[in-house]
């Protein structure tokens, strides 16, 4: 039901910037939060599971590079789309959505995909579980 856009026609929906993680053993998150502000990093998102570090997407490498003499080797360095917004899906078109996500993903022309909605975790367990 939707209509395919042009180049660049959502770009002004997202951020281009760098994404560096790190295990969630190199350290905590203050002492991981404290490090990136020095870095010069934007945010910093920590769990059980690792630390999520974003910074803007012309200081990536130098970002990268603080933090690799401050927390040794990170797990990933990347540049992403971040989205502005998030706009939540309900449970009538999450299923059609992440349809659309698996196959652009198999594309083998597709390099990566970016999205800028959320699904609740009750949904996304309802969907997993069929």
């Amino acid at each position: 039901g939707g209509n395919l856009g042009s180049t660049g026609s959502v770009a002004h929906m997202f951020q281009h910037v760098g994404e560096i993680t790190y295990p969630a053993k190199v350290g905590s998150s203050d002492a991981v939060l404290e490090a990136a502000i020095d870095a010069g990093a934007d945010d910093v998102l920590s769990d059980d599971h690792g630390h999520v570090i974003t910074c803007p997407f012309d200081s990536l490498g130098t970002v990268a590079g603080d933090l690799e003499g401050k927390l040794g080797e990170a797990a990933g360095v990347k540049v992403i789309w971040k989205p502005n917004l998030s706009t939540e899906v309900g449970e009538d078109h999450a299923e059609s959505i992440m349809k659309m996500i698996a196959a652009l993903e198999d594309d083998d022309d597709v390099q990566s995909v970016f999205a800028n909605f959320d699904i609740s975790e009750d949904v996304l367990q309802k969907l997993t579980a069929a």
